[in-house]
């Protein structure tokens, strides 16, 4: 089942009740995502909601996956969005800890809410480009604070049909060759997998940071 998600034009909840402010409502995330955020930041949206958890349990992936890809290209366009997060291991939160921090973590075990100490340190860590990358003529320079140091990585002409797709926004299904082919950006939390999909989780750096704190 795909979640349904609502957009507004402003973040602020007195404003989100006045006309005009209320964009609309999309049945499920968009099938083309990259291509899809960059229309709604074109069209000023400034707010998204997603009404259903993104569960990261879920043997298929394909829905969770879907929106989590959403979810990037809005932090990439600096649009906040309020969603939650349904997973076995709280703990595995920092290969997400880029995308804007989640309202809730639930533990899929008990479906509770957990403690708060994941959000708020995923909170408090948060800050834009903290995992993203810029693409050159043949090469992707990746630079990743997501671990607490910083790690500058560069892909050399990635010309697979499976990386390509994913950086399109595409998740590929986790087949054996796909994963012999990616294996290297699997172990670097390049790539993120959710049961039987695979996504590329830095999203495209459009504002460089002007900051001594982020390299």
């Amino acid at each position: 089942m795909k979640p349904e998600l609502t957009l507004w034009k402003d973040r602020d909840p007195a404003a989100m009740r006045l006309p005009g402010i209320h964009y609309g409502t999309l049945d499920g995330p968009p099938d083309e995502p990259v291509d899809a955020v960059a229309q709604l930041a074109a069209d000023g949206v400034q707010f998204v909601q997603v009404h259903e958890p993104v569960d990261l349990t879920d043997p298929d992936g394909a829905s969770a996956v879907a929106v989590l890809l959403v979810i990037r290209e809005l932090t990439s366009h600096g649009i906040a969005v309020e969603w939650t997060l349904r997973t076995a291991d709280p703990a595995q939160w920092r290969a997400l800890s880029h995308l804007h921090p989640p309202a809730a973590v639930f533990r899929a075990s008990t479906g509770a809410e957990t403690e708060g100490d994941v959000v708020r340190a995923w909170r408090g860590s948060f800050h834009i480009a903290k995992c993203g990358y810029r693409r050159g003529p043949g090469f992707l320079e990746i630079r990743d604070h997501r671990w607490g140091s910083f790690r500058r990585l560069v892909v050399q002409a990635p010309r697979s049909t499976a990386f390509q797709g994913l950086l399109d926004g595409v998740p590929a299904v986790a087949s054996a060759a796909t994963e012999r082919a990616l294996a290297g950006h699997l172990r670097e939390n390049l790539l993120h997998r959710v049961g039987r999909h695979l996504w590329w989780t830095p999203y495209r750096l459009r504002r460089w940071p002007l900051s001594t704190t982020i390299p």
